[in-house]
């Protein structure tokens, strides 16, 4: 009986181990991507997805994330708050669509792109989805399932904290 202890908390503690480990390595890949020091940064990556262009009855536009051929990237960035303010928040986030057959390419040609930025915030009037239209895309291969994304955008809408994303990502 003594020996079949001795076993499970041996289990117990490589089992830890093999946790710490994961974590480690899923911290590392966070931080290839920069975020500014007072919030803090996803990436996320939709395989086999589409970005359809919705436009509401007051004639609002934005992305929508369904089925369809492409790899979608979505990159968020969370301003820290004030907790002792309801609406403290500010977000904003950037959806990419990309030709998951044709992933190494440089473009300075944005408006013919799906890229939309959003801006989430108590900023009356300064909120919602934009396209963007200036800036530079370039997407460079590492091997065979490796990409880093450059991205550097400006919106003439809005005022902006992210203007540039560089992050590798991975394919299946």
């Amino acid at each position: 009986m003594r020996f079949f202890c001795l076993l499970y908390v041996a289990i117990c503690l490589l089992a830890c181990k093999a946790k710490k480990d994961a974590n480690a390595v899923i911290a590392e890949h966070e931080t290839l991507f920069e975020c500014p020091e007072n919030g803090a940064c996803s990436f996320e990556i939709f395989e086999n997805k589409s970005l359809q262009i919705i436009t509401d009855e007051i004639q609002g536009t934005y992305p929508k994330i369904e089925n369809g051929a492409h790899l979608v990237l979505k990159f968020e960035y969370k301003k820290v708050g004030n907790s002792n303010y309801e609406d403290s928040g500010y977000r904003e986030e950037i959806f990419i669509e990309l030709d998951k057959n044709n992933l190494e390419f440089e473009t300075e040609d944005l408006q013919s792109q799906k890229l939309f930025f959003a801006r989430w915030c108590y900023c009356k009037g300064q909120t919602g989805y934009y396209k963007i239209n200036q800036g530079k895309l370039m997407i460079t291969k590492i091997d065979d399932k490796n990409f880093q994304l450059q991205l550097n955008f400006k919106t003439e809408e809005v005022p902006q904290i992210i203007t540039g994303i560089t992050h590798n990502f991975s394919t299946q």
